[in-house]
Parts: C-alpha cells; sequence; structure tokens
C-alpha cells in the first residue's frame, strides 16, 4: 500500500486527487490543463501573473500535498488531519471561538454562508433577501449561487441543473438582488453611493420581517470594494436578529488582521486559498465568527436543503455542526480538497513568516516594474481608477486608439504559456489583469535570503514581465 504513495505511482495518485474533488471547472482537458489553462503539476517555465483567477501549483505546494497524500486516504487519520488544517487557518486569521467550513470553492461557500444566516432562526427560518455587490467581479457563479440556485450541471458528489433551485430552498425563502459596482461608463461607484443602496435595501427587508445578508466585497476582480465594513457593522449592531454579513476575501489579498476583525465584528468571511495563496484551483472556506457559532451551538438541529449535499462533505464541517445538520453529506471526506488547501497553505506559511518590508518591497518593486513596461508598450495602459497593489488592470488598444477584445490576446498569450488574469468588462472596453501572488513574493524573499541583492532577487520577476509585455506588444502590433 505505502508504494502507492511514492514514486511515479504516488506522482500520479497526487495529480489525480489534485484534481478531484470539485465540479467541470477543474476537469483537465488532454493537455493535462483546467479550463483555466492551469496544469495540476507545477509549471515553473512559464510565466504566470494570473493569480486573480487560477495559477499551476508551486513546486512548495507540491511538495506539502505530496508529504499529505496518506494522510488523505487513511481510514483512521483523515478526520485528524482536516482537523489540523482547519486549526491551521483559524490560527493564521481567526480569533478564539471562530471556525471554518471547507467548501469546494469560494462559490460554494456562497451556499455555505446562505445556509448558515437561515440556520440561526431556528426551526422556521425567515425568508432570506441576499444583496451582492458587483456580480461582474465576483465569481462567474455567484448570483446563482447566492440566490440559492445551483450554478453549474455538475458538482463535487454529482450532477445539478444550472439555475435550478437547491432542494430544499424555494424562491419563495432566498431573494437575490445585486449591485454593478460599476456605473454604466464603468467608472467605479463613490462608496457613500454604494452604502446608501446598501441601507436603503437593509432597512426595507428588516421592515418585511425577513433577513437579509448583506455582502461585503473585500476586493473584486479588479481591485474594488464595497459595501464599507463601518456601514455593514452599524446595520447588523441595529438590526442582530434580522441581518448578517458575508465578506468576500476571496481574492486574500487583505491583511490576516483585516479577517480577525470581520470575524470579532460577527460577520462570516469566504476565503480561497487559489488566488493571493497561490495554491491550485479550487479551494474555498467559510469562516463563521465566534457569536455565530455560540447561537447555531445552541440549536439541537440545524435544517438542511438536501440538494447541498451534492456539494459538500462530512469532514468539511466542524464536528459539533455536522452532529446537528439533519441530512446527507456527500461524501465523507474530499480529499482533492484537502490537499489543495495543503498546497496553499505552504505558500501562506512561509509568506507569513517573512517581515512586512519583505513584501512591500516585493510589491513595490511589481509596481514599478509594472509601470516601465507599460510606458514602453505602445497599446497599453493601466485601469488607473481600480486596481490594487496586486492587481493591475490593463486595457489593450489598436494603433487607432480602439479598444481591443480582450480573448484573443489572453487565448494567444497562453499558448506560448504567459499567463494573466482573466478578462474583466470595464464600461466598453476589456482588461486583461497583472497579478501578484504570494508564491512569487516568497520566491524573492528566499533569495534575499539566500544573500542576493534587492535588484538579483527580483530579477527573475523583472526578466518574467518584460518578456510578456515584449509578447502582448507584439500581439498588438498584427491585431
Amino acid at each position: 500500500m505505502a508504494s502507492l504513495f511514492k514514486g511515479q505511482s504516488g506522482e500520479a495518485l497526487l495529480a489525480m486527487t489534485l484534481a478531484s474533488g470539485g465540479d467541470e471547472r477543474i476537469a483537465l482537458s488532454a493537455d493535462g490543463r483546467n479550463p483555466y489553462g492551469a496544469p495540476i503539476r507545477p509549471a515553473t517555465d512559464e510565466i504566470w501573473f494570473a493569480s486573480s483567477t487560477a495559477s499551476a501549483i508551486s513546486r512548495r505546494g507540491w511538495a506539502a500535498a505530496g508529504d499529505a497524500l496518506p494522510l488523505a486516504f487513511s481510514a483512521t487519520g483523515a478526520e485528524n488531519w482536516f482537523a489540523g488544517l482547519r486549526q491551521r487557518i483559524l490560527l493564521a486569521l481567526a480569533p478564539i471561538g471562530a471556525d471554518l467550513v471547507f467548501c469546494a470553492s469560494g462559490t460554494q461557500a456562497e451556499y455555505v454562508a446562505l445556509f448558515c444566516a437561515q440556520a440561526l432562526d431556528g426551526a422556521k427560518p425567515k425568508r432570506c433577501l441576499n444583496l451582492l455587490v458587483g456580480p461582474g467581479e465576483t465569481g462567474r457563479g455567484a448570483t446563482y449561487a447566492a440566490g440559492g440556485r445551483h450554478f453549474l450541471n455538475s458538482a463535487p458528489f454529482g450532477l445539478s441543473r444550472q439555475g435550478q433551485i437547491v432542494e430544499g430552498w424555494s424562491a419563495e425563502s432566498v431573494f437575490l438582488a445585486t449591485m454593478s459596482i460599476r456605473d454604466e461608463s464603468g467608472s467605479p461607484r463613490q462608496e457613500e453611493d454604494i452604502d446608501a443602496i446598501g441601507e436603503c435595501f437593509a432597512r426595507n427587508v428588516v421592515a418585511q420581517g425577513a433577513r437579509a445578508l448583506l455582502h461585503v466585497l473585500d476586493c473584486s476582480k479588479t481591485g474594488l470594494a464595497g459595501f464599507s465594513r463601518d456601514l455593514a457593522k452599524r446595520l447588523r449592531d441595529e438590526f442582530p436578529e434580522n441581518i448578517s454579513v458575508v465578506v468576500d476575501a476571496c481574492q486574500m489579498r487583505c491583511s490576516p488582521e483585516t479577517i480577525h476583525a470581520d470575524l470579532a465584528n460577527g460577520f462570516m468571511v469566504m476565503i480561497s486559498g487559489s488566488k493571493f495563496l497561490g495554491g491550485p484551483a479550487f479551494s474555498g472556506a467559510l469562516l463563521l465568527p465566534p457569536d455565530m457559532m455560540r447561537a447555531l451551538a445552541k440549536r439541537p438541529q440545524i435544517c438542511w436543503p438536501e440538494g447541498l449535499a451534492v456539494h459538500t462533505a462530512y469532514f468539511d464541517w466542524p464536528p459539533y455542526l455536522r452532529e446537528k445538520i439533519a441530512g446527507p453529506f456527500g461524501a465523507r471526506a474530499n480529499q482533492g480538497l484537502g490537499l489543495r488547501w495543503e498546497a496553499a497553505l505552504a505558500e501562506y506559511e512561509f509568506f507569513r513568516a517573512q517581515k512586512p518590508e519583505v513584501f512591500e518591497r516585493a510589491v513595490a518593486l511589481f509596481g514599478e516594474e509594472a509601470e516601465r513596461n507599460l510606458a514602453r508598450t505602445p497599446g497599453l495602459s493601466r485601469d488607473s481608477a481600480s486596481g490594487s497593489p496586486t492587481i493591475l488592470p490593463i486595457f489593450s488598444k489598436s494603433e487607432s486608439g480602439a479598444p481591443l477584445p480582450a480573448d484573443p490576446i489572453h487565448g494567444a498569450l497562453r499558448k506560448k504559456r504567459m499567463h494573466l488574469g482573466q478578462k474583466v468588462a470595464v464600461g466598453n472596453a476589456e482588461v486583461l489583469r497583472l497579478c501578484f501572488a504570494a508564491p512569487q513574493i516568497n520566491d524573492f524573499a528566499s533569495r534575499l535570503a539566500d544573500g542576493s541583492d534587492e535588484a538579483a532577487a527580483f530579477a527573475p520577476l523583472a526578466n518574467d514581465m518584460r518578456r510578456l509585455f515584449d509578447t502582448w506588444g507584439a500581439l498588438l502590433a498584427i491585431m
């Protein structure tokens, strides 16, 4: 049995398991890549600035997942392995008393947030009105999942039907409202305008005697945010029986202190190991605040929409919640999800061990190098109205200045094994996204620790960026 986990057979089993326990988005094509162009094995000879969408697994992550492979298939040790993963995440991000539910992706975390919010109401949950901010800049299936509907025709543990209500919910029990984070021209809305809409929505929901689930978008696909956390806290404090808050921090580009504070304020927080952390897609989790855990612990039983069974496994849930859930689970354990989190945590824990100034210098050098390359490449310009220090949205234009469609450029770069974050619509134009992630910062830190000066430590990344922009510019010249 032990030979299964060693050598070529072990590597094959590891690759197969890493690509399991998800929906059709994780399935590998004949070339060993998922639909986002990311292979399940390390691809260090390729150029990766795509972490806002998906990345190849790092060497460090591959090694960590390989070490954990026997635990994933242990009849007696798998439960303790998942408990250990849970504690490592909570130790890094959460106050005492918080807990988490593992989710096959950030989109599945929408289901769990909706379920937990309604579970607070006991055996007769209130109608839940869910307000999703920036649906065009979150996960593609978020509008379905946040409305209690299946978002694809497949799920980690069975089939589903896209657009159909999850069995056990109804169109009367869950209602979805959305608002764009940009205006019609593509410019970001002002924070006060977003907050005004959110407050009006929440107060109307409370007046109906229903429950409002407000989404706080920490970082969108182009680095935008809204509603404000101040508004969310004020409304939740005023209407604790009728308002729940979930923070979408799936990009994981905020500080651990921010997530810790969100949980302390009673917010649920959605996270992912496959964006900034650089783990393989898909690895999600929903962090549950201490006061919610205390409230749910008092329930003798928690009603379970049976349609969630195809989306979640028994060990995904904390012991004292899964024992209260009245309903089936799709599997005992999601081994692939656990291994993907092993890979992500290997990078995140290494990243957390670095001094803050190393992170700050790496991000500054990334920004400076990006600006130099933009300045020398005609037809490329950064969307200065949005973005974060580690997500830079970039427009592509023809010689006449007309916006160019992003998909052909993205596809042509991918064929040359150069990877950017997928397109996002910004008004009448589209951007691709140049992204910086923890594995790249970790490599920079390692070279510094080995004695390289700052310029030499950043040189491999600078060279990659230069090659990417040279190729990008050449593509614009022939379009």
